[in-house]
């Protein structure tokens, strides 16, 4: 039994052993598997991806809805409205009806806006959210109106306790619109608040108590705009603002006021300026645009306020907008202080037809300067900018030639001026005529320079020191001949650099010469002017065509 056994195992060691040899002699597969992981790999992102924003499609609401929005919001609101026009309608007629005193009126419309805001808070804890802020709305109207009264139309304390009471009112209104979260009551009380004439309705304006008042009550709100995170809110509440910062300058504008006004005009114009830079930059707003306006009250203030050192904060306010600019990371707001220095300039204190008015041209030109080769604080199209200030400058330094040419006076500096920043244009132009930013403005752009050389070297030609002892004729044989000369000039550097641009502006300048001659020259020259220009123009003429048939042949 056992070698029956031994024989079987023998067996059995011995098919192995050539299972084992078959296997051996066959190629090995490389039958690794990699284990499967659970996490599926990320997929291999570009080095950009344009981000396509997904349109939102609002659903169309149903009669029903529209009922339900109508009677629960828009209804408290509009209630609201009447309700307060109501009670001060009732409170007129009480009082022309000698019902109740006027102490009385006063004291009973505050205590009634008051209760009528508890009384709306009481319906906010009730979920009745819209009736609730349409309540405390009506509330707030109520007593400020009351206590403008009592300050305006009866004089029953002075409006510096006006102003106390007024803050405790709205206090109240700004804490339950914060508690509420509620939109459409802090635009109210934006309203209500910035729109209490305080400058209008007094013997004596108080624009120092009208102003503090405004700059506190725009802080509260902007704080509680950055809170709510509401972009609604926030225009309508620095329009509001700007409404007073508009009635304090016309108020110092047009009387004679205090030190003490125009300084807090003046601080009250940079208090909205810096809050709203400060809140557009916390705000998801694309745009912003209060903050550029709050830049123009300031100059506004600054052209109010009767200082001889305007022009000094001026430069002070423009560097301040730079800071905002890289600190807000707004590249607009490099513009507001471009804007600021190029008003400085005008607030310099010169005298009218001296040589310190002619160096205005000179610092104008500067600035133009800068605007188009100075890389720091860009502003979006900022090329387009400066040249627009550059015809501006065109224009001033033509509208002020002819007066002192009157009184006999030099204009070299401001023509200096000029032809600085017309050089400055046409080494733009050279420069940068190949990149896409002047594709589709090229021949806008072209034409204003043609303009500007134009004009500069007619205003070079008349300050020549032999112009002004010429008699009319012999001024335009002088600007006929110059005229010519300059195409020439114009046409050879164009051939010389292989550029069309100065070609054709040489050419045209040629034809602008040619019909000067022909409509106006040839009138009142004499005879010996008239053949020497026009033989000058014939040649000229024929030399640049000279170089036009060479060109063709080769």
């Amino acid at each position: 039994m056992d070698e029956t056994r031994l024989e079987q195992l023998e067996q059995e060691v011995a098919q192995l052993k050539a299972r084992l040899d078959r296997l051996e002699q066959q190629p090995v597969a490389d039958t690794k598997v990699e284990p499967v992981s659970s996490v599926a790999r990320p997929a291999v992102r570009p080095a950009f991806v344009k981000k396509q924003r997904t349109p939102v499609v609002k659903k169309a609401r149903t009669r029903d809805e529209w009922e339900n929005v109508l009677a629960t919001v828009w209804l408290p609101r509009i209630g609201a409205i009447f309700a307060a026009i109501g009670a001060i309608f009732l409170f007129s007629y009480a009082s022309m009806a000698g019902l109740i005193s006027p102490a009385v009126r006063i004291g009973s419309g505050v205590i009634i806006g008051l209760l009528v805001m508890a009384l709306g808070e009481f319906q906010y804890e009730k979920k009745r959210r819209e009736l609730g802020v349409g309540l405390v709305a009506t509330g707030t109207i109520v007593s400020l109106s009351a206590l403008f009264a009592g300050m305006a139309l009866y004089e029953f304390y002075p409006p510096l306790l006006a102003f106390l009471l007024e803050i405790v009112v709205l206090a109240i209104a700004y804490g339950l619109m914060l508690w509420m979260r509620s939109t459409a009551l802090l635009i109210l009380v934006s309203v209500t608040g910035f729109l209490l004439p305080f400058l209008q309705l007094s013997d004596e304006p108080n624009v120092f108590l009208f102003l503090l008042y405004e700059v506190l009550l725009f802080t509260a709100v902007c704080i509680a705009v950055l809170r709510l995170k509401s972009t609604k809110a926030y225009p309508v509440a620095a329009g509001i603002f700007f409404l007073a910062l508009i009635f304090g300058s016309l108020t110092v504008n047009f009387e004679t006021r205090p030190l003490m006004d125009e300084i807090t005009l003046l601080c009250a114009s940079l208090m909205a300026y810096l809050g709203t830079a400060y809140v557009g930059s916390r705000l998801p707003v694309t745009y912003n645009y209060p903050s550029w306006l709050a830049g123009g009250f300031v100059l506004l203030s600054l052209s109010v306020v009767d200082w001889s050192f305007v022009y000094g904060l001026a430069v002070l306010f423009a560097l301040l907008a730079y800071v905002v600019a890289n600190q807000t990371k707004d590249a607009w707001q490099n513009g507001v202080g471009h804007i600021t220095l190029l008003f400085a300039i005008s607030q310099l204190p010169v005298d009218t037809l001296s040589l310190g008015d002619q160096f205005r041209t000179v610092f104008y030109a500067l600035v133009v300067v800068g605007l188009w080769f100075v890389e720091r604080q860009q502003v979006p199209y900022q090329r387009f900018f400066g040249i627009a200030v550059y015809l501006m400058l065109m224009l001033y330094t033509i509208g002020n030639y002819e007066a002192y040419r009157l009184n006999g006076q030099s204009y070299a500096v401001s023509v200096l001026g000029l032809t600085l920043a017309t050089a400055a244009f046409i080494l733009l132009l050279v420069r940068t005529h190949g990149e896409a930013i002047w594709r589709k403005y090229w021949q806008v752009v072209l034409f204003f320079a043609a303009v500007g050389v134009f004009v500069t070297y007619t205003l070079i030609v008349m300050e020549l020191p032999f112009y002004a002892d010429l008699d009319q004729t012999d001024r335009s044989t002088t600007l006929s001949v110059a005229y010519i000369l300059l195409s020439f000039v114009l046409v050879a550097i164009g051939r010389w650099r292989g550029t069309a641009a100065w070609r054709l502006s040489g050419l045209l300048l040629l034809s602008v010469s040619a019909v000067k001659l022909l409509l106006f020259d040839l009138s009142f020259l004499s005879l010996i002017q008239k053949a020497f220009v026009f033989i000058g123009f014939g040649i000229v003429a024929f030399v640049i065509s000279r170089t036009y048939f060479k060109k063709r042949r080769s």
